[in-house]
């Protein structure tokens, strides 16, 4: 500390525990009074005009000095001040919780977000245990956690769920390490709950992505065993044709050539089919829906099939109950009404009857069901209907090839336009497949 103007002398502990530091009321009185005594010691030596002038400039400088001092005292005390506010909001307004635990896991501190995690207000949280608020399926983690950190004195971590009211959680990450005084544990949880959820969502979307790579495989499976039959009679038929044409009669080129037109019929019916489920499954179309007479389109699409009823004398029955309204995607309900009294046709035998009814449901939907008596379906088959998991093609009664696309599309179709498709059958007695759509409900 500085003594005057020029001298500089190290601090002692005696001299602050005296009181006496460099500067202060009582050290300059008492510099002063040693001064003047030795002046006075001194035979006929009285203080001058300039001895008193010299200890007033004295007293002076070590006044400034005091001043000066106190000055820097003040702006210290408010630099701590400042850092305190400062780390008291970073603690506090921080994003990631902080807590002091004791070894018991009991709560002694914790900063505004940790008490928003648990769920409480902060005064109502010291002296809790923290394992209160974990999950019971993950509180032996947290238990292991915090005896770890005790144990091997060096950060550990883990990840727990906590329960901050009856019907949330928040998945958080805990970090934690002794204190200096090794009786207190100090950890920062950090909410990873978004994290978990878009891991979660990745895990689905993965589970749904390696379904759809299944399903493809097996669509494609499927398609080239269906494909292969109807080309290979065309192939067939071609080859015949080809080889023995000039040595045929009319009535056997007729023949020939109506059974080419059923084949490439059958082909071009199942690339069609298989173009709109793909569309269909891509979004690429575009659902469209309008007020229609539901009576109008079932004629409509009957008519467009009478040849292949004709061509075994078959007979499609009308049981039409009203003539409702239904708001609907035009060409998927006649594509559906098509693939439908298709198949009727075609697993029914030579001059039998398919109906076609109608029922209204409690004014709100109306039912549409084509039934048959023709071949039937066995459980197993039934059970695979509407669905990739497994063939559900199958021969018609003179020889119709069906790969089952079409049934997909119908469902798909049906879903589409607010309704539900189900099959009843039982094998040797015929099939009834029924759908649903709902009737329009005119706003005003």
């Amino acid at each position: 500390m500085k003594t005057n103007a020029g001298d500089v002398t190290p601090d002692c502990p005696d001299m602050k525990r005296n009181g006496n530091i460099s500067g202060s009321p009582v050290f300059l009185r008492k510099k002063a009074e040693e001064l003047l005594n030795k002046r006075q010691s001194k035979p006929g030596s009285q203080p001058s005009a300039a001895d008193g002038l010299k200890l007033i400039h004295e007293l002076e400088v070590h006044q400034i000095e005091l001043e000066m001092q106190n000055e820097e005292l003040i702006l210290s005390r408010s630099a701590a001040i400042d850092s305190a506010e400062r780390y008291t909001e970073l603690y506090d307004f921080s994003p990631v919780g902080y807590f002091t635990l004791s070894r018991e896991g009991k709560i002694l501190e914790l900063n505004l977000y940790g008490s928003q995690m648990l769920g409480k207000e902060r005064a109502n949280l010291t002296n809790n245990y923290f394992g209160s608020f974990v999950s019971v399926d993950t509180r032996l983690i947290f238990d292991h956690f915090l005896s770890r950190v005790f144990d091997s004195r060096i950060k550990e971590s883990c990840e727990v769920s906590l329960i901050n009211n009856p019907n949330t959680a928040t998945h958080a990450q805990l970090t934690g390490m002794i204190s200096e005084n090794e009786e207190q544990c100090l950890v920062n949880a950090m909410d990873i709950t978004g994290r978990m959820q878009a891991e979660t969502a990745l895990t689905l979307k993965n589970e749904e992505l390696t379904r759809l790579n299944a399903e493809k495989d097996k669509f494609f499976s499927i398609l080239a065993h269906d494909l292969r039959s109807p080309l290979s009679s065309f192939l067939g038929l071609t080859k015949i044709f080809s080889e023995e044409l000039s040595e045929m009669k009319h009535e056997e080129v007729q023949e020939l050539a109506n059974s080419l037109r059923e084949s490439a019929k059958s082909v071009y019916h199942l690339l069609e089919n298989l173009l709109d489920w793909s569309q269909m499954q891509r979004g690429l179309i575009e659902f469209k829906p309008v007020k229609v007479h539901l009576n109008d389109i079932i004629r409509k699409t009957i008519g467009s099939l009478s040849d292949l009823a004709n061509q075994k004398n078959q007979e499609v029955q009308l049981q039409l109950s009203g003539n409702p309204f239904v708001r609907v995607d035009l060409t998927m309900l006649e594509s559906t009404l098509r693939n439908l009294l298709s198949n009727a046709l075609k697993f029914s035998f030579r001059g039998g009857q398919i109906t076609l009814s109608t029922n209204v449901l409690q004014d709100k939907f109306v039912e549409i069901a084509i039934i048959d008596n023709g071949l039937g379906m066995s459980v197993g088959l039934i059970s695979r209907l509407f669905t990739l998991d497994g063939r559900t093609g199958r021969i018609g009664t003179e020889g119709e090839h069906s790969t089952g696309l079409g049934l997909l599309l119908c469902k798909e179709f049906v879903e589409k336009n607010g309704g539900e498709i189900v099959a009843v059958s039982v094998e040797g007695k015929g099939s009834t497949f029924s759908f649903t759509l709902p009737i329009y409900a005119d706003p005003s």
